[in-house]
């Protein structure tokens, strides 16, 4: 049974960030996932057309078409962060746009039941998106 932000703790602001879409986590950080591979990131069920945000303030280095991942979105944040965002049925923003945290990004498909995949970063490395943003880091200076 997935959790939704509001069960997670701190709501969903996570450590300053909020989750790109809301809904249900279906698969948790470092859990399996249907084709055996260790989970780098979460994925979210959400309603079709819902907004996508951006989970914390940054600027969008990579936005459209990308292999077998569909649309997605990549966001620099401060202090070596990055947001990995895929399976959006629309992206409503372009790279070099600063985006705000919570600022809408694009939406989701409009039907069927989508499924959301979020992956954060730092250094390179993934960390966990649902502990968000550790103490300072990702905060300040940019």
């Amino acid at each position: 049974m997935g959790r939704t932000p509001k069960d997670v703790p701190g709501g969903t602001a996570l450590g300053g960030m909020t989750l790109p879409v809301a809904g249900p986590v279906a698969q948790r950080y470092g859990e399996q996932d249907t084709v055996g591979t260790t989970s780098r990131g979460i994925r979210i069920s959400a309603r079709a057309g819902s907004p996508v945000v951006a989970p914390y303030e940054g600027s969008v280095v990579f936005a459209g078409p990308f292999k077998g991942y569909g649309l997605i979105l990549i966001v620099e944040h401060p202090n070596g962060y990055h947001s990995l965002i895929a399976g959006l049925g629309r992206i409503d923003t372009r790279v070099g746009q600063r985006v705000l945290t919570g600022e809408p990004m694009g939406a989701m498909a409009s039907d069927g039941t989508p499924t959301l995949y979020f992956e954060l970063r730092r250094g390179g490395q993934p960390i966990n998106p649902l502990r968000g943003f550790t103490g300072t880091e990702g905060k300040g200076q940019g």
